[in-house]
């Protein structure tokens, strides 16, 4: 009796874990659209059709372990028997001066330890395999959203340019200020820091490169830092990493603020 309880307590935990696989394998977990896109809806059928396929595992594996039952039953020593052999045995470990160990899981906790264990090992397993998120649909659909606010590096710069959107120069300072700009770049003419100033910056960006433009020789300089180093600065100091952390707009933003406010000749 106890063993089928534990087989059944066994079955119950995987019932509990049985419907995280199922919505991970299901339609809203593809991306179609299907009824049993709603997580609630899906839950209640997976659990039912679970719940029904349990009861019928159940009554089959109860009837197995009747029929193993009755088998082994001729070969398997009677109660009596097997309380004159533990009485046996515990008068033989106190004539030995031994303690008899005392038994921590019995008969009856057996069922509940089982499924416990049952239940924490399927449980680890499924939220290892099984990561719960977005449908993979919205996730395809966010994966070029993300792409599109990276800055390209390479490519013809003239076009990146002029297919950035309209730069609000106002939010320039903001920028120069929160990414860090202002610690290494004054602007104040001839005042040197790290690197140059941004005074007339955009006057001299329109001749540091042949066929390059001022907006691009900058945008360039903010993606790519060591594509033109300016003589007498140091090479591998501006972060590498402007392309992913600007967005598009935050390009346009700082270019119109330094053809506005740093056109100085």
């Amino acid at each position: 009796m106890s063993r089928r309880f534990s087989l059944a307590a066994l079955t119950l935990s995987l019932l509990i874990a049985i419907p995280r696989i199922a919505f991970a394998s299901s339609h809203a977990q593809a991306g179609s659209v299907s009824p049993l896109d709603n997580p609630n809806m899906l839950f209640a059928v997976t659990f039912g059709a679970f719940l029904i396929i349990v009861i019928v595992l159940g009554v089959v594996f109860s009837l197995l372990a009747r029929f193993v039952s009755k088998f082994f039953s001729r070969n398997v020593p009677s109660d009596a028997e097997m309380a004159a052999f533990s009485a046996e045995q515990a008068a033989e470990l106190k004539a030995a001066g031994a303690t008899p160990r005392k038994i921590v899981i019995t008969p009856r906790s057996e069922p509940f330890v089982i499924s416990a264990i049952g239940f924490i090992v399927v449980f680890a397993i499924t939220s290892v395999v099984v990561h719960p998120g977005a449908p993979k649909g919205e996730a395809a659909a966010q994966a070029p959203a993300a792409a599109a606010n990276v800055l390209p590096t390479t490519g013809d710069f003239a076009k990146i340019v002029a297919g950035l959107p309209k730069g609000n120069p106002d939010n320039g300072p903001k920028l120069f200020s929160s990414m860090g700009c202002i610690g290494c770049h004054s602007q104040e003419k001839d005042k040197r820091l790290v690197g140059p100033s941004f005074y007339g910056l955009w006057g001299r960006a329109a001749t540091r490169k042949p066929n390059y433009s001022a907006a691009e020789y900058i945008y360039e300089s903010i993606v790519l830092p060591n594509a033109y180093v300016v003589d007498s600065y140091p090479s591998g100091v501006m972060p590498q990493t402007f392309a992913k952390q600007l967005t598009p707009q935050d390009m346009a933003d700082i270019l119109a603020w330094i053809e506005r406010d740093h056109n100085e000749k």
